[in-house]
């Protein structure tokens, strides 16, 4: 009978502990601590905007970031997640235009270091621009960079950039569905509540299987 209470309390612990492991998941906040500019440039459309990589992290987990969406604001604050997406599985939201995530995917996985892009002939600014630039040329279809507003070196990596092809490769890169701003493309993934809610049946599962083995 004391055996029986305590694998019964173990199995609460163990039940209660992965709800603990899958509620931060479950309420993934973004935050935004600062960005790095990188050149003013010009959209086809005729607008101004500025290229820039941030300094984020999603629930703790630090990361860089570009974003993804030309049309909303963010700025350095806290922010809701809607849902973190996979960019080389999964489409843009149904009720948002679609864009090519994995394209964008690529372009993090490939040359989001933007340290190690940096040259006699390519400063960290114009690294930033072509990088940026490149994910919302590609994610849109094409057309969307005035590509004589970019320097001469954000052009030449630009250029490289989009000449290259999504590979095989599956990073760690996510996308940031963010409520009412500009998703984001993050160099870093977090698990998703679904997985923390697998790691925990399957942690329940594991300590019923010892305790049926216990009892005989």
């Amino acid at each position: 009978m004391i055996m029986c209470a305590k694998r019964s309390s173990l199995v609460l612990y163990l039940f209660a502990a992965a709800l603990l492991f899958a509620a931060p998941a479950a309420a993934t906040t973004f935050t935004v601590h600062g960005w790095e500019l990188g050149e003013r440039i010009g959209l086809n459309d005729g607008r101004q905007v500025w290229t820039a990589l941030l300094d984020v992290d999603i629930d703790g987990q630090a990361g860089a970031s570009f974003c993804v969406d030309l049309d909303t604001h963010i700025g350095m604050s806290a922010y809701n997640v809607r849902a973190l997406l996979d960019p080389f599985t999964q489409p843009a939201p149904p009720d948002e235009e679609p864009r090519d995530f994995a394209w964008a995917g690529h372009v993090m996985e490939s040359f989001g270091d933007v340290g190690a892009l940096v040259s006699s002939s390519l400063t960290r600014k114009q690294a930033i621009t072509a990088v940026q630039a490149a994910i919302w040329e590609g994610i849109y279809g094409g057309g969307v960079i005035d590509v004589s507003s970019l320097s001469q070196g954000a052009v030449s990596m630009f250029d490289t950039i989009m000449a290259s092809r999504p590979g095989a490769s599956r990073g760690t890169s996510v996308v940031v569905d963010l409520v009412g701003n500009q998703d984001q493309i993050v160099s870093r993934a977090i698990p998703e509540p679904s997985a923390a809610v697998a790691f925990g049946i399957g942690t329940l599962l594991v300590a019923s299987a010892r305790g049926r083995r216990s009892r005989r």
